[in-house]
């Protein structure tokens, strides 16, 4: 997605790498949530990673909801939302995959490569869909709808995934919905989510979701949830974003409560938002943005797109996407460059769960060519 070079591409002579040339990249990019003082302090860091990563041969996936230095370890291809990552996954033959995101991303790429080693920086992030909702809240709700095809949002653990019949991201979702064979569709974890699925798809298909109608539970992400219709109203009047304007633009994510994607001027995946921008910069078509996101994602997307003045709302941060750090992804690397134990950071899963979770997430794929 982004089309601005990283520290890790073409820009450095990799042969010549140094902090020097680092720090020279670093200030070239003019990163408006970078410093001076952040790019003294931590050009180190990101030196000793590159240099690390080269020597590897390490696969560096990056999610879009990373802070900037930590996003800029990635390439631009290895940069994304959930469904570019999970597709990038299922084609490296690199023999390590650090995943620069939270566990269950990293799940899905070792679902995808079994026989590589992937490493998390931290592993203790979670995720409030992934967390609230498992396997057996599935088959509790399959019990009420015998029949109907599950289909589980990425934001959930393997062990879930194994009780569904397709993995969908936020960014194929309704896709897959319209091919899915029949008119019901049972969607987890995500309440707003499904909600949400289901105004897109109203009089083609019937979504059944937790508490629609029965008493399970399902989740929400806590970051989107945070934005309410007041918000958006009140940003449309503090940064003169008002709604149907030509050149200024208000977006949201999918997991944002259905009365704010309904306020929003443009909704969809991170990919499909930044899209979208970067259709409306080449066209001369955007002046002014705010996104109902993670931070950070603006934070990227500033970078990327310089002639945008972008709002943000830097209080909505992911507590969890934030525990991913330089120093840690250092540690990892370091930890393998020293052919220490990395059981620490390695993602692992029972052969059994990645075989059965395996088939959802390759009829999504199948089916996102």
């Amino acid at each position: 997605m982004n089309s601005q070079p990283t520290i890790s591409q073409n820009n450095i002579d990799e042969s010549a790498l140094s902090v020097e040339s680092v720090k020279k990249e670093l200030y070239k990019r003019n990163h408006p949530s970078l410093m001076p003082i952040d790019i003294e302090a931590h050009a180190e860091t990101v030196y000793q990673i590159l240099k690390l990563k080269e020597k590897h041969n390490v696969v560096m996936l990056g999610h879009n909801y990373m802070e900037p230095l930590v996003f800029g370890l990635s390439t631009k291809s290895e940069q994304g939302d959930s469904l570019g990552l999970s597709m990038y996954a299922a084609k490296t033959d690199a023999p390590y995959i650090l995943f620069n995101g939270v566990p269950f991303m990293a799940e899905t790429a070792k679902i995808l490569n079994p026989s590589k080693t992937v490493l998390a920086a931290d592993k203790t992030a979670g995720c409030s869909l992934a967390d609230n909702f498992g396997a057996e809240e599935v088959r509790k709700l399959k019990v009420l709808y015998p029949g109907v095809p599950v289909m589980i949002y990425i934001n959930s653990y393997a062990d879930a995934k194994a009780e569904s019949d397709i993995c969908c991201t936020s960014a194929n979702a309704a896709q897959i919905a319209r091919e899915m064979p029949g008119n019901e569709i049972l969607f987890v974890p995500d309440i707003f989510f499904a909600e949400n699925l289901e105004e897109e798809l109203k009089g083609t298909k019937t979504v059944f979701y937790p508490g629609k109608g029965n008493q399970e539970r399902g989740a929400v992400c806590e970051v989107h949830e945070k934005f309410l219709l007041s918000d958006l109203l009140a940003i449309r009047n503090s940064f003169d974003i008002p709604k149907g304007h030509p050149t200024r633009i208000l977006y949201a994510h999918w997991e944002c409560r259905p009365e704010v994607l309904q306020e929003a001027d443009f909704y969809g995946s991170t990919s499909q938002i930044g899209q979208d921008i970067a259709k409306r910069v080449a066209e001369n078509r955007l002046e002014r943005a705010f996104v109902a996101s993670e931070c950070e994602l603006t934070s990227n997307l500033a970078q990327e797109f310089p002639t945008v003045q972008f709002s943000t709302a830097c209080s909505v941060r992911c507590s969890h996407m934030a525990k991913v750090t330089l120093d840690k992804v250092l540690n990892v690397l370091q930890a393998l460059d020293k052919g220490d134990d990395l059981s620490p950071h390695e993602v692992t899963l029972m052969p059994e769960v990645i075989e059965r979770a395996r088939t959802p997430i390759e009829r999504m794929l199948e089916l996102s060519a």
